[in-house]
C-alpha cells in the first residue's frame, strides 16, 4: 500500500503520514480513472489508523466486540466536480489571474483522456464502514467501464473479468475490483465490498458534487463509540506521555493543555457532521470555501452553538457599500459557552501569569501591575459576555490622502473601561516615549470623550503622510458602550456610531459575523501616499474586474451548527495576477 501511517505518541506530531504517489507509466490513462483509483487507494490508507484502532479495541481483554453486523451509510464522502465543471472553473480561475494557458492545458487534456466517461456527473469516494473497518468505494461516472479499463491496459495491463461480470486490475501491490452498477462504475479493495456500493451513486454525490469543485463531508457519528474512544485514548495517552517528558513543567501550562485535550475529546464525541468544499465559482466569479459543523442533538456542543443566534445589532452601519474593509458580529451566548470560555479564561490567565513571573525584563512590581491590568480587561470582556451578548462593528474608509477608522463595541460597564485606560495613562506618566492622554475632554450624547496622542518620529516619511506629525486616537466611552476613532478625520464616523447605538437594527437572516476587505480603495489611498508600479497595475487590473477587489469571511447559524464561507472575488483574483505579472516583468528588466 502506497500509505503508511505511524502513531508515536511521544513525538510533538504524533500522528504522521507517507504515500507514494501513483503514477502511470506513460500518457493515456484516463484523468478521472486515476483520480478513482488513487482516491481509493488513499482513503484505504487514510482510514488504516481507524482499522487499527477498532483491531486494538476488538483485542481488549473484555472489552467485547466493538461492532456487530454491517454498514453501508458512509463516514466519509469525497467529491470531486464533474469534468465539464472543473474545465469551466479553471479556464475561469486561469484567466482571473492572467495565465489562461493553464484552463487551456486542461480542457486539452480533459477531453483526449476522458472517453468513455460521463464528463457532466461528479466522481466520488464513499467509506462506509463494514464490520467496524473502513472500506472506500470509488463511484467513476460510465456507462461502460470496459471502454475506460481498455484505454488503461498499457500502465496497469488487462484487465481480468470474474464469473458474475466484475473487473479485476493490480495497481502495484494493490488489487481494485470494478463493477458496472448502472451508468456507474464502482471500485473497492475487496470483491464483496462492492455489494455495500450504493445503488444511486448520484444520489449520494450529485449535491457535493456540483455545489464544489472538491468536497469532504465526514459523518462522525457513523464512526462507532467504541472506535470514537479509542482514538480519543491515543491522543490522551500521546498527551500524557509528552508531558511525562517535560522536565519542570509549568503546572499552569500544563492545566490548560489538559483542558484543551477536554475540549477536543468534546468535539470528537459530539459532533455529528463536518463539511468542507471549495468552489471555484465561474458562473458568479469567485472562490469560496465553505465548511458546515453540526453537533448532535441535545448534547452540551449542540448547545453552545444553539446558544448562538443573531441578536438586534447597535453597530450593523458599518457594513457599507464603500468601505474600504469592515467587520461585524452580533449574536448572543448561552450559559455552556460562557462555562467554557470562563474555563478557558482561566487557565489561560494561570499560564500568563507564570509566564511573566519567569521572564527577567519586568520587576516584580511591574509583573504584578502587567497581571492585574490584563486581569481587568479580561474581566470586563466576561463580564460583558455574561450578559448574554456580544455586539461589535469597525469600519475602514479610504479615499485620496484620507483613512478613516471607527469602531464601537458593547461592554458590560464603560465606566470600568475608562477607568482601566486612566490607569494605563498613571502608569506610564513621565516616560519620554509615552503617549500624551486628556480625560473627559467633552460628552457627545452620554458618551464620554477621551484623547490621546502620540508623536511621530520625524524618520518616518510614510507614516507622518497618513497621520500628520501626531497620532491623535479618540476614545469614547459609555455607559453600555466603548468606541475607539483613529485621527481626527475618523471623529465624525465614530460619531455616526453612537448615533446609531439608540436604535439597534434588527437581524436580516441567521448572519452571526461578517467581515469584507475592498482591495481598490485600499490600493488607491496607498497609491496617493507613495506611487508604486505594482499597486498601479493590480489598481488598473481591479478596474476592469467584476468587485472592488472583495474578501469576504460569513458565519451564519444553522440548527445545532454553523456555515463559515471564506470567499475571494474576481477582483481579488485579477489584482493577484497583475502582482504577479508586475514582479515578473520586473524581475526581467533586472536581467538586462
Amino acid at each position: 500500500m502506497p500509505f503508511s501511517f505511524q502513531f508515536d505518541p511521544t513525538k510533538d506530531a504524533p500522528v504522521r503520514l507517507s504515500y507514494a504517489r501513483f503514477q502511470p507509466a506513460r500518457p493515456g490513462i484516463s484523468r478521472v480513472a486515476t483520480f478513482a483509483l488513487a482516491a481509493l487507494v488513499a482513503v484505504a490508507g487514510i482510514a488504516s489508523p481507524f482499522t487499527s484502532v477498532m483491531a486494538q479495541e476488538k483485542l481488549t481483554p473484555g472489552g467485547g466486540s466493538a461492532v456487530a453486523g454491517q454498514s453501508t451509510e458512509p463516514v466519509v464522502v469525497v467529491t470531486l466536480g464533474s469534468i465539464d465543471q472543473l474545465t469551466r472553473d479553471l479556464n475561469y480561475l486561469s484567466g482571473a489571474i492572467g495565465q489562461p494557458q493553464l484552463g487551456g492545458m486542461f480542457a486539452m487534456m480533459a477531453g483526449t483522456f476522458t472517453q468513455g466517461i460521463d464528463t457532466s456527473q461528479p466522481v466520488g469516494v464513499v467509506v462506509p464502514l463494514i464490520d467496524g473497518a473502513p472500506e472506500p468505494i470509488a463511484l467513476l461516472p460510465t456507462s461502460n467501464v470496459k471502454t475506460v479499463l481498455k484505454r488503461m491496459e498499457a500502465q496497469v495491463g488487462p484487465a481480468d473479468e470474474l464469473d458474475d461480470g466484475t473487473m479485476v486490475i493490480a495497481i502495484g501491490a494493490n488489487t481494485v475490483f470494478i463493477r458496472q452498477v448502472g451508468n456507474w462504475a464502482v471500485l473497492a479493495r475487496n470483491r464483496s465490498v462492492l455489494d455495500r456500493a450504493p445503488a444511486d451513486p448520484s444520489a449520494i454525490i450529485s449535491e457535493m458534487g456540483t455545489d464544489y469543485d472538491i468536497a469532504v463531508r465526514l459523518d462522525v457519528q457513523q464512526i462507532p463509540p467504541p472506535m470514537r474512544d479509542a482514538l480519543i485514548g491515543q491522543i490522551r495517552q500521546g498527551f500524557d506521555q509528552a508531558m511525562k517528558q517535560q522536565q519542570n513543567g509549568d503546572e499552569a501550562a500544563l492545566e490548560y493543555a489538559a483542558q484543551s485535550i477536554e475540549q477536543l475529546e468534546q468535539v470528537i464525541d459530539q459532533t455529528k457532521e463536518l463539511m468542507i468544499g471549495i468552489d471555484i465559482d465561474s458562473a458568479n466569479r469567485r472562490i469560496m470555501l465553505e465548511t458546515e459543523f453540526t453537533a448532535v442533538a441535545g448534547t452540551k456542543l449542540a448547545r453552545i452553538y444553539d446558544g448562538q443566534k443573531p441578536i438586534p445589532s447597535a453597530y450593523s452601519s458599518v457594513i457599507r457599500e464603500d468601505a474600504a474593509g469592515y467587520v461585524h458580529f452580533a449574536s448572543s451566548i448561552g450559559p455552556e459557552a460562557l462555562e467554557q470560555a470562563q474555563t478557558s479564561v482561566d487557565g489561560a490567565m494561570q499560564m500568563l501569569g507564570s509566564a511573566l513571573s519567569q521572564t527577567d525584563k519586568l520587576s516584580e512590581s511591574e509583573q504584578a501591575e502587567a497581571t492585574d491590568m490584563i486581569r481587568r480587561v479580561v474581566e470586563l470582556m466576561m463580564d460583558s459576555a455574561k450578559e448574554g451578548k456580544s455586539d461589535f462593528g469597525a469600519l475602514l474608509l479610504t479615499d485620496a490622502n484620507k483613512l478613516q477608522f471607527a469602531m464601537g463595541a458593547f461592554v458590560s460597564d464603560g465606566g470600568e473601561a475608562a477607568s482601566i485606560v486612566k490607569d494605563v495613562a498613571a502608569k506610564v506618566q513621565g516616560r519620554g516615549d509615552a503617549p500624551r492622554f486628556e480625560f473627559d475632554v467633552n460628552n457627545y450624547k452620554g458618551v464620554n470623550m477621551h484623547l490621546v496622542e502620540a508623536d511621530v518620529p520625524a524618520d518616518e516619511d510614510e507614516v507622518r503622510k497618513i497621520f500628520g506629525e501626531q497620532v491623535r486616537v479618540h476614545i469614547g466611552t459609555g455607559p453600555k458602550a466603548i468606541y475607539v476613532a483613529l485621527g481626527d478625520d475618523s471623529l465624525p464616523l465614530m460619531k455616526q456610531l453612537i448615533d446609531a447605538e439608540a436604535t439597534p437594527v434588527a437581524p436580516s437572516g441567521n448572519t452571526l459575523m461578517q467581515l469584507e476587505v475592498n482591495l481598490m480603495p485600499i490600493l488607491q489611498f496607498a497609491q496617493s501616499i507613495e506611487n508604486n508600479d505594482a499597486i498601479a497595475a493590480m489598481i488598473d487590473a481591479l478596474s476592469r474586474a467584476d468587485d472592488a477587489g472583495e474578501l469576504r469571511i460569513v458565519s451564519e447559524a444553522i440548527e445545532n451548527g454553523q456555515i463559515s464561507r471564506f470567499i475571494i472575488g474576481d477582483g481579488m483574483l485579477q489584482a493577484i495576477g497583475a502582482a504577479a505579472r508586475q514582479a515578473q516583468q520586473a524581475k526581467m528588466n533586472q536581467g538586462f
